[in-house]
């Protein structure tokens, strides 16, 4: 009963508090405190703020950006993802895009085998805590596959490009050797036709020089005789001819 008129006590003292008006003072006062709680304002303090609730920072942040520590060495990591740019020579966007998730899940993975190592005893081996050993262990494992499934995505692609890049090569191969022989048959039809004109016009011109000797042995004695006694022989065949068709 006691205990019942307590809270009856307690809940109209409540209630009463929060009927009665805030005054003009209190209400600036209570804006003027509240300008000292804004968070942090300078890129350093909101870095560290940043990670306020990080416990072992394995998982990405739920904006899923990849973040280095503050205990870790970003210039490490930059030196690491660059020697794995200029190891695979990646040149086009998704091949910076793996090979930055390599570099990023090899750090997580390092990471986790640092967290892991502090679960054991340095002098026994034991470990020292189960719980979070396991947790760290998970985190390794999938870090890594993670980093070995970005090396096959990128291996694959290389190769999809080189298969790719020979199929264009093939074919720009055989287009010229097409093209090749193209040029090859358009010469030998050209080279056949100058043959056929160098040809008729040695004819022509032949023919020119046997007119011209028939024109000129017309004009010898020798050939005004011939021409008479062949000339003779067939008007005496013809005359023999015409006897005989006489007679018969």
């Amino acid at each position: 009963m006691k205990d019942q008129n307590l809270s009856s006590a307690v809940e109209r003292d409540i209630t009463t508090a929060a009927e009665q008006p805030i005054s003009e003072a209190r209400l600036l006062a209570n804006r003027a405190n509240a300008q000292f709680s804004t968070g942090a304002k300078s890129p350093e303090t909101k870095s560290i703020c940043a990670q306020n609730h990080t416990v072992h920072g394995l998982a990405r942040h739920q904006n899923g950006n990849f973040k280095i520590l503050s205990s870790e060495d970003a210039g490490a990591f930059e030196a690491l993802t660059q020697s794995l740019i200029q190891e695979h020579a990646a040149l086009t966007t998704t091949e910076l895009i793996l090979v930055n998730s390599m570099a990023e899940c090899h750090w997580l993975a390092q990471r986790a085998q640092r967290l892991q190592d502090t679960c054991l005893d340095p002098d026994t081996g034991l470990i020292t805590d189960a719980q979070k050993a396991s947790l760290y262990l998970r985190y390794f494992t999938t870090h890594t596959r993670m980093f070995h499934k970005s090396l096959n995505d990128l291996t694959k692609l290389r190769a999809d490009r080189r298969k790719a890049d020979l199929g264009f090569e093939a074919q720009r191969l055989k287009e010229e050797a097409h093209k090749r022989q193209t040029e090859r048959h358009e010469m030998k039809k050209q080279s056949h036709a100058v043959d056929l004109v160098q040809k008729e016009t040695r004819i022509r011109n032949q023919a020119g020089v046997n007119a011209q000797m028939r024109l000129d042995g017309r004009k010898h004695p020798a050939f005004q005789t011939m021409f008479a006694e062949e000339l003779a022989k067939l008007k005496a065949v013809q005359e023999e001819k015409k006897t005989e068709a006489q007679v018969a």
